[in-house]
Parts: structure tokens; C-alpha cells; sequence
């Protein structure tokens, strides 16, 4: 190998120990284009600055002057600056006064309302809170003696009935006491004559007065809903559009005349009885009008779930189209950035594998080993060596 050097001419020698420098000193081909652009302005900018140095060494000495002027002046204006501490409090004064009127502003207050007795009322949440405990007391107050008044509900309805009052009252527990004074006045309210009384024989039998528990229901339910524009509407079809089977069936359960009426106030009414009609109409009539009432409503829900079902696949299936999507974006840009750091890469490559001879052109990267000492040329004449 060594006689193969020998054999080499200048120009071939020149050459070669261009290229070893070269390789020696030309950065890694891996590294990215933004970090080589990045050196080479570094490179070119410390280059330039170093020029000027050597050829303008009395201006710098000035711009350092200049520099230290500069700094005097900083210090200066700092120190004028903190002379003067209160204006800086005064503004953050002002940004602390400013941030608390945010703060103090007063969020917008949660209504809620319920109707009852044909009224609406309407109640913040802080009054519901404050009043619950009160409002639930009452209210199981009201339900206890509600319960022990219900054994005499038909009593009441008859004394209501008859129009009677306390007094009137009173003195029929003093007849029953045997009060002569009172059964005198009883007789003389009535005028029956005592000639013609037979205390003896007497078939007295008790007649039935007030109504009975369904009836009373009834009026319970219709004093509750009477108030409602919608009552009109209730009564109508109870009345007069549903035939009588309809109404013994809610006769006997009060609680149905209630239903109905939240169907009308609602809306549910309007949707459910066109279905009960055509059911009647396909069927030719065998059952009442609330059973085919009933029948619809089942249709009707039955119909409510199954379009909800499908609404629910079909959320199902845009949410997991909607994921796809999104996936097949990330799977494009993906490709495009692994693209666009290839097309990085390779014209880093071509930049990098130009970078040498633009050194040294340009600074003089590698070195001509005709301008280095005897030291440096023995050391990489060595290391070629070792290298062949």
C-alpha cells in the first residue's frame, strides 16, 4: 500500500488528501435540513462578525463604548423608575378593583315553575331549599289528619248535602241525648203533631245520605282539575264522545279521570285517540272506547321505542363513521408528514453531500495539506496508511 502512495501523482496525491479531510470533518449525513441551514447561518454569521473584527478593531472598541453608555442609561432609567413605586400600585389597584367587580357581578338566578290550583307559581332553588322542611312538614301534617278524616268523609258530604249548620248539629245530638227541650224544638221546626208519634211501635229506618267513597274520589279529582283551561275538553269526551261503558270503568276508578286529563294537557291525547279510532274501526267496536284508548297507548309507545331504537343505531353508526373518518385523517397525515421528512432527509442528503465543497470554497473547511506543517502532513500520511 505504501508503494501504491508512492506511485501517485501530485495532482492524485492532492486530491486524495482533499477527500480524507474532507471525511474527516463533514458532519453526519443523518442530521435534519433545518439543523444544517441553521449551522451554516451560525457559521456564516460568527464568520462575518470575526471579519470585522479584524478589519474595524477601533469602531468596536466605540460600539463597546456605546454599549457601556447604554447600560448607564439603563440603570438610570431603572432606577428613575423605581423612584416612583406608587404608580405601579395605583395600577394594580385599579386591575384589583376592576377584577372584584367581575367577580361581585351577580350570575343570573335558576327560576323553576309548578302549577297547581289553575296558577302557576314560581320559586327560585334558594327558596325551595329554605322552604322544604316546612313545606314537607305540612304536608305530612295535611296526609295524617287527611287519613283520620277519611272514615267520616261521607258524613260531612251529608251534613254538606243538607245544608245543616253547627247549630242544627248541635241540637241533633241533644235529641239523641234525649233533650225534651230539644225534641220540643225539633217538633216545632217540623210541626208534628206528638199526639200523632208512636214510641211504642216505631219502624224508623235510617236513610242513606252523603255519597260514597267513589263518588267523593270523583269530586276530589274534578275539584283538582277544574281550574285547567283543559277541563273543558276532559269533560267532553268522558261526557258526552266516549260511551257509557268508558265512563262506569272510570267511575269505578277516579284516578283514570286524572290520567286522561294530564293526556290532555300534554298533548299525548291528540296523538294517542286517532289510533284508538282506527282500531275501533278495524275491529268493528267489540270494546269501549277506553280500551281501545288503552290499546293505542301501548301502539303508540311501542312504536316511540322502536323509532328510538333506530335512532340509537343510527347514532351509533355516524359516531363510528365519524371515527373512521377521523382515523383515516390521522393515517393520511401520518403518510404525509413520513413524506415530507423523506423529501427533509434526501434533500438534506444532496445539501450536505454539496456542504463540503461549499466550505471549502467559502471558509476553507478542510485543509490543503501543501499549506499544512511537515507535523500535520506526517500525522494524516500516517492515519491514510493505517486506513489502506
Amino acid at each position: 500500500m505504501e508503494k501504491d502512495l508512492f506511485d501517485l501523482s501530485d495532482t492524485e496525491l492532492e486530491e486524495a488528501f482533499r477527500a480524507a479531510k474532507s471525511e474527516e470533518q463533514s458532519p453526519d449525513v443523518g442530521e435534519e435540513l433545518e439543523e444544517t441551514d441553521t449551522q451554516e447561518e451560525e457559521e456564516e454569521t460568527v464568520d462575518t462578525e470575526e471579519d470585522e473584527d479584524l478589519e474595524q478593531p477601533e469602531e468596536d472598541s466605540d460600539d463597546n463604548e456605546e454599549e457601556e453608555d447604554t447600560d448607564e442609561e439603563a440603570e438610570e432609567d431603572s432606577d428613575e423608575e423605581e423612584s416612583y413605586p406608587d404608580e405601579g400600585e395605583e395600577a394594580e389597584d385599579e386591575k384589583t378593583d376592576e377584577a372584584d367587580e367581575e367577580v361581585k357581578s351577580e350570575p343570573e338566578v335558576q327560576t323553576y315553575k309548578f302549577k297547581a290550583n289553575g296558577k302557576e307559581y314560581e320559586f327560585t332553588d334558594a327558596e325551595m331549599k329554605e322552604k322544604f322542611p316546612v313545606v314537607f312538614g305540612q304536608a305530612m301534617d295535611y296526609t295524617r289528619k287527611m287519613q283520620a278524616m277519611k272514615p267520616w268523609r261521607k258524613t260531612i258530604d251529608a251534613i254538606e248535602g243538607a245544608k245543616l249548620k253547627h247549630e242544627d248539629v248541635s241540637l241533633m245530638i241533644d235529641v239523641l241525648k234525649g233533650d225534651k227541650d230539644a225534641i220540643g224544638e225539633v217538633l216545632k221546626r217540623t210541626g208534628v203533631d206528638n199526639l200523632e208519634l208512636d214510641t211504642e211501635q216505631s219502624k224508623y229506618v235510617p236513610k242513606d245520605y252523603g255519597r260514597d267513597e267513589v263518588a267523593l274520589d270523583i269530586r276530589d279529582v274534578i275539584d283538582e282539575i277544574k281550574a285547567d283551561p283543559e277541563y273543558a275538553k276532559t269533560s267532553q269526551v268522558l261526557g258526552k264522545e266516549w260511551d257509557d261503558a268508558s265512563w262506569n270503568e272510570v267511575s269505578k276508578q277516579p284516578k283514570l279521570i286524572k290520567a286522561l286529563h294530564i293526556d290532555m294537557k300534554n298533548g299525548m291525547y291528540d296523538k294517542v285517540q286517532p289510533i284508538a279510532e282506527k282500531l275501533k274501526l278495524y275491529e268493528g267496536g267489540g270494546k269501549s272506547d277506553l280500551e281501545y284508548y288503552k290499546e293505542a297507548s301501548r301502539v303508540y309507545f311501542a312504536e316511540m321505542r322502536r323509532k328510538e331504537a333506530q335512532e340509537a343505531q343510527m347514532n351509533e353508526r355516524r359516531e363510528a363513521d365519524e371515527v373512521k373518518q377521523v382515523q383515516r385523517e390521522r393515517v393520511q397525515a401520518v403518510k404525509k408528514d413520513g413524506e415530507k421528512q423523506a423529501e427533509i432527509r434526501q434533500a438534506s442528503k444532496k445539501r450536505k453531500a454539496a456542504a463540503p465543497s461549499k466550505k471549502a470554497a467559502g471558509r476553507k473547511s478542510s485543509v490543503d495539506y501543501l499549506d499544512d506543517s511537515d507535523e500535520a502532513f506526517e500525522e494524516w500520511y500516517a492515519k491514510l496508511q493505517d486506513q489502506m
